[in-house]
């Protein structure tokens, strides 16, 4: 792919195309990054049938039969089985695609939150006692890492930074604030979240900051509109890896933000 798709080869070929093939490898290259995409993509499986392989030179050909043909034996059969298992192939992948989320889903409790977690993470609640006014609600970690490694106070800055995560996974720390002004950082982009997200964030969409690292990003969300007047909450997701990694990342951290509810 790389001889016939390379700008040298001059093709034709768009150069977005090479790019495609060096990433592609990238990932197949590496054993946890493959093991990685594999759980994140559901692989459609071959269908159950085959073109005929060519026909043996030396074979007789076999007698032509006596009786009327009958349906079995038409070609049209074949065709409208291979359709029929493409539409429920079809219709399964939809049905998958479009099954409803969040609220028939597991749901973990952590301080004034709760939110769906399809993905087996791991979540640690925040520490009782912690001053109300700044506090950890929970420590989410999308891999293996030792229990006393758990960011769980306000007061004990989490060393699980870009640098000590792995490619394509996350260390997400969600605080809670209350009073005050809430940071607004430049720039940032607007996000809405939810069913209920008038009833989460006040009516308004939440803030959005990325900053790209070499082989890391920082991802920041705020869940309150600026002034809001109570209290708003703030998650930041330390993600390693490449561009890839981390876009992929950033929509599972994403959709469990969507069910993300305060208490009533």
């Amino acid at each position: 792919m790389a001889k016939r798709f390379h700008p040298d080869a001059d093709t034709g070929a768009p150069h977005s195309s090479m790019a495609r093939i060096n990433e592609a490898w990238r990932v197949l290259s590496d054993a946890a990054r493959r093991a990685r995409w594999d759980r994140a993509h559901s692989v459609v499986q071959p269908m159950p049938w085959a073109a005929p392989g060519p026909v043996d030179a030396q074979r007789r050909p076999s007698a032509r039969p006596t009786s009327p043909p009958e349906s079995r034996d038409s070609a049209w059969l074949a065709v409208g089985v291979v359709a029929a298992v493409a539409l429920l192939t079809a219709v399964v992948m939809v049905v998958i695609n479009t099954a409803p989320s969040g609220e028939q889903l597991p749901r973990v409790t952590a301080g004034a939150l709760s939110f769906a977690n399809p993905h087996g993470w791991d979540i640690a609640s925040g520490d009782a006692g912690q001053p109300e006014g700044h506090q950890v609600l929970a420590h989410v970690v999308t891999f293996g890492i030792e229990p006393d490694s758990l960011c769980t106070s306000f007061d004990d800055p989490c060393a699980l930074t870009g640098e000590t995560v792995p490619p394509g996974e996350a260390s997400i720390v969600i605080t809670a604030w209350e009073e005050g002004t809430p940071p607004v950082p430049d720039p940032l982009q607007r996000r809405t979240y939810g069913l209920d997200a008038q009833r989460i964030i006040g009516d308004e969409p939440a803030a959005f900051r990325l900053q790209r690292l070499a082989d890391s990003a920082i991802a920041w969300w705020q869940l309150s509109p600026p002034g809001f007047p109570d209290r708003w909450i703030e998650v930041r997701a330390d993600i390693g890896g490449q561009e890839l990694e981390r876009t992929d990342m950033i929509a599972a951290i994403d959709w469990m933000l969507a069910s993300l509810e305060f208490e009533d």
